[in-house]
């Protein structure tokens, strides 16, 4: 059996510490390169600083899943501030339909996170159909992304972390659609843009 003498062992650490370093250089780009493109390169560079993506799709996937971890993080934030409230009363109304609202918008998200790369395409633009919301159907819809949940009450407001949480949130998906359609070949005409002509013929 051959034996690893200490020359060699040190040449195989090297080339290893090297590929390492290959791997950290070319994500850092491809991050960079991504988030030039979108309309706040600063947060999105900050989002997705420890992607190992490799590509522009799954640089997509790691920008969804953030997205789909702090949808869910909202989620049980507004959950918690609603069961603080009154059953029923208006303002427990209004925070249970904001953490639905991010409920959904978790369940939309976690399939285009990762792990199916046969439809890793399609997912991603039901994601971007799901965020760029059509300004023609945008008042019709029961819940807008940017609707925040600082709206449900007045006195007091809602608690600083949730805020926070929301604003986070609303980062994100002002980033995601840039990233998306890098990554998904035709998603500048996705859905929308027929939904829209549809709705003027």
């Amino acid at each position: 059996m051959a034996v690893a003498t200490p020359r060699s062992s040190l040449i195989i650490f090297f080339v290893l510490l090297v590929s390492a370093a290959s791997l950290v250089v070319d994500g850092g780009s491809i991050v960079k390169e991504a988030c030039a493109k979108t309309p706040q390169p600063s947060d999105c560079e900050e989002l997705l600083k420890s992607s190992t993506a490799t590509d522009a799709k799954t640089l997509a996937q790691a920008a969804v899943a953030a997205a789909a971890k702090t949808a869910t993080e909202a989620a049980t934030a507004a959950k918690a501030e609603r069961d603080k409230l009154p059953n029923g009363k208006t303002q427990w109304r209004c925070m249970d339909s904001c953490a639905a609202g991010f409920d959904e918008a978790a369940t939309k998200f976690k399939p285009a996170a990762g792990g199916n790369a046969a439809g890793a395409d399609a997912q991603l633009t039901e994601v971007l159909d799901f965020v760029v919301v059509d300004e023609d159907v945008e008042k019709s819809r029961d819940w807008e992304w940017k609707w925040s949940c600082n709206e449900c009450k007045a006195d007091p407001t809602a608690p600083a972390g949730l805020v926070a949480k929301n604003k986070e949130f609303d980062k994100i998906m002002d980033i995601i659609p840039a990233i998306i359609k890098q990554a998904v070949a035709g998603a500048d005409n996705s859905t929308k843009s027929d939904t829209k002509s549809k709705s003027k013929s």
